[in-house]
């Protein structure tokens, strides 16, 4: 029965509702010091490359796709992308050379490839190494 009920009463008498309790956390997080974790991914600054790139072209960075119709994952984020243009491009580091993670990025190329898009892959060494080729790339694919 508890298991029935507990939702319905969390709800009702969940003390985060009134304002003179989250007050209370706040205050009581501020005294502690209280950060929240930086755990990489999404908490993260944008690596070097992908940001000099996409301010090479003038594009946004980390846009963010939904997939739609119950597909795993719900989304998907792209280093680059340009949607009126369905252009997106991934900067790629070492990370990237694993088996496993190239199987990852097979299927988020093909899901993009079948929705239209293009995808472009270029390294974090390209980029620095020669970001002048990695735009001159993406300009090329644009014009066609």
């Amino acid at each position: 029965t508890n298991r029935r009920h507990a939702s319905q009463r969390m709800k009702t008498r969940n003390p985060m509702r009134h304002a003179a309790s989250r007050e209370k956390m706040r205050l009581t997080l501020r005294a502690m010091r209280h950060r929240p974790s930086v755990r990489g991914g999404n908490g993260k600054p944008v690596p070097l490359p992908q940001r000099l790139l996409a301010e090479a072209l003038g594009w946004p960075t980390e846009v963010i796709l939904r997939t739609g119709n119950g597909y795993k994952p719900h989304h998907y984020k792209l280093d680059i992308a340009n949607r009126a243009l369905r252009v997106a491009i991934e900067i790629d580091g070492y990370s990237h050379m694993a088996s496993e993670r190239k199987t990852q990025d097979a299927r988020k190329d093909a899901f993009l490839r079948g929705r239209g898009w293009n995808v472009l892959r270029f390294s974090n060494q390209a980029v620095m190494e020669n970001l002048s080729a990695c735009v001159l790339a993406v300009a090329s694919t644009t014009s066609k």
